[in-house]
């Protein structure tokens, strides 16, 4: 497998970093503008939030590409067995705890808390990686080099994911149109989308 190859393999991969990523920055927008004259972003700074998602995402990949890669042969019909289930359930709990915590009027720091939170984060990127895992076991048995695809596949996945903060975040003309309860809504159901997308694709394989 040349390099464009395993470019377009690592992109694959990054569409649902991507779609999570992008609403990361659309809220992180939403919350910004909620906020009062002279209050402070307790927030890091956008930069910071996006190398976060973006090392966590791509950390992941590594992961289970490299245990797919290790362990996928004697594993592989387990893993098959419960690996679209897990994913579902993190990524519906993560993506109702996001609506949920959307409407809470009590406090709004809890509005962005769902996905810029380190616990969810590292949830949703076990759940984002989950197809990582059996690429693993692929590349491995058309003998690609391993240091290649560890390589390739985690600076598409950060890039990819920075790049969705961004966007999600200088969308303005869409964001300004939606309050923060809003963008937390279409996010948690996003996920959840994310979450089906996986299990219908894998029972229906």
């Amino acid at each position: 497998m040349g390099f464009f190859s395993l470019v377009l393999l690592a992109l694959a991969l990054s569409i649902d970093c991507f779609a999570v990523c992008l609403i990361f920055g659309m809220q992180r927008s939403a919350y910004q503008r909620s906020l009062k004259a002279g209050e402070k972003d307790p927030f890091p700074s956008l930069t910071g939030s996006a190398a976060k998602a973006g090392l966590v995402f791509a950390f992941y990949h590594i992961v289970m590409i490299v245990l797919g890669w290790l362990l996928g042969w004697g594993l592989d019909s387990i893993v098959a067995r419960y690996d679209h289930w897990v994913a579902f359930a993190l990524l519906l709990g993560i993506g109702v705890k996001t609506i949920i915590d959307g409407f809470n009027s009590r406090d709004t720091q809890l509005k962005v808390h769902a996905m810029f939170d380190w616990k969810s984060l590292l949830l949703m990127g076990l759940a984002v990686s989950i197809d990582a895992f059996a690429v693993g076991i692929s590349l491995k048995m058309v003998q690609v080099a391993l240091w290649k695809v560890c390589l390739t596949v985690p600076v598409v996945v950060f890039l990819v994911s920075v790049l969705g903060v961004f966007l999600g975040f200088h969308s303005h003309k869409l964001v300004q149109k939606l309050s923060l309860p809003v963008i937390n809504l279409i996010g948690g159901l996003v996920l959840i989308g994310i979450g089906l997308r996986i299990l219908i694709e894998h029972l229906s394989a």
